[in-house]
């Protein structure tokens, strides 16, 4: 923590990844898609990705992990840093409902859909060979999304990458993929 809270008051330089074991060459880490999700955010200098990715690193939450008492204290204390440094840390204000600790609380969540995403579509081609796009049905889809509802799509394609070139739903994609699991003739 002493080191986000450098980065963020002092001079110090942004630092280096820490080292993760890497789950496999077919799902890479959350830290591959915290580094995606604050990249194509471009809300951000380059001084406050470096700024975030640390703060990311070091208290952004997995569902189901509790935090202990001093632990939200330093988070707390972290995001109050976050959102005084904001001007310049970001390229352009936000909107004036959101802090820059609730954008980093979305690109979290981002990331966490991303890898979530990305493991189920590994996971499927075990037992099949394609994925089928299904609408949320959250009110907020885009048209390509309702277009392609129902839509097979080979499981050796990046479902990241798919939405990422076609879907525009906001904040987050309103899809996701099932398997389509063939019918074995008697």
């Amino acid at each position: 923590m002493m080191k986000l809270f450098s980065s963020l008051f002092g001079n110090a330089a942004p630092s280096a990844a820490r080292h993760h074991p890497n789950p496999g060459p077919e799902q890479p880490p959350l830290e591959h898609y915290l580094a995606l999700a604050i990249r194509r955010s471009r809300a951000l200098t380059p001084r406050g990705e470096a700024v975030v990715m640390d703060f990311l690193r070091e208290f952004g939450q997995v569902p189901g992990q509790e935090l202990d008492v001093d632990q939200w204290r330093a988070r707390d204390a972290a995001e109050s840093s976050l959102n005084i440094r904001a001007a310049e840390l970001l390229r352009a204000p936000l909107s004036p409902r959101r802090t820059l600790s609730t954008f980093t609380g979305e690109l979290h969540r981002n990331a966490l859909l991303q890898k979530a995403r990305h493991d189920a579509v590994v996971s499927m081609r075990e037992f099949c060979e394609e994925m089928s796009l299904v609408l949320v049905h959250t009110g907020d889809a885009c048209d390509w999304c309702r277009a392609n509802d129902g839509k097979r799509f080979s499981v050796q394609e990046d479902p990241n990458e798919l939405l990422a070139r076609h879907c525009a739903c906001a904040p987050y994609a309103s899809t996701t993929f099932h398997p389509v699991v063939k019918a074995f003739d008697a």
